[in-house]
Formats: C-alpha cells, structure tokens, sequence
C-alpha cells in the first residue's frame, strides 16, 4: 500500500532545488557578466572578446584590411566569440544543475540547442 512514498524524499528534495533555481540562475548570469572568452578570425587580424552573456566587450583589429576583407573577418571573428560565449554558458548551467542534483529529462538537448548542437 505504501511502496512509492520511498521516492517521496527524492521528490521533496526536488521541489527544494527548484525553488532555489531562481536565485542561482541569477547568480550564474551575473557571474557569466564577469567571465569573458576571445576569438579570432581566420585571417588572425580581428580578435573579438565576449562575455559569458554574449555582450562584446573589445574587439582589436591588427593589419591592414578593407572593405569587404575587414567585414567579413569581423563577422568571422564576432561569430566565434558568439559560439564560444554559448558554450561557456551551457557548460556553466550544466554545472549548475549537477551541483544542485537536479535530474531534469532533457536538460542536455536543450543546452545543446543553444549551443547550435544536435
């Protein structure tokens, strides 16, 4: 008669987690403002810095291009800071949801939606 209540702590447990998700992603979004990740494009005359949110924080330009030349290195360069501030904030979230023991189904396809994975 009372065989499933065993789970009942798991889910109680649960429920505390997810009313602390909030607050840490909260915590995690300011700390994201504070990490920062670089590329550069593949020419190697424009270097892109972001933060762990996507907001560009520097670009430098080294060389000398021009036109269509510099539009697409910035492009390139903008692009692969972009990727990587995604991965950095999916790796971050995924590290967050292990800590807080959370078993969410399907956690790792969303996260790899943002990413651009499959």
């Amino acid at each position: 008669m009372f065989k499933g209540l065993g789970n009942l702590g798991n889910i109680a447990s649960m429920v505390g987690s997810l009313q602390q998700l909030p607050e840490k992603m909260k915590e995690l979004n300011e700390r994201m403002k504070t990490e920062s990740v670089s590329a550069s494009s593949g020419c190697g005359t424009i270097h892109v810095t972001m933060n762990g949110t996507g907001h560009v924080q520097e670009v430098k330009i080294e060389g000398d291009l021009s036109g269509e030349e510099l539009e697409h290195a910035i492009k390139d360069a903008t692009n692969a800071a972009g990727a990587a501030a995604k991965q950095l904030y999916a790796e971050s979230i995924s590290q967050m949801v292990e800590d807080m023991d959370l078993q969410l189904p399907g956690i790792d396809n969303v996260l790899a939606s943002l990413t651009g994975g499959s």
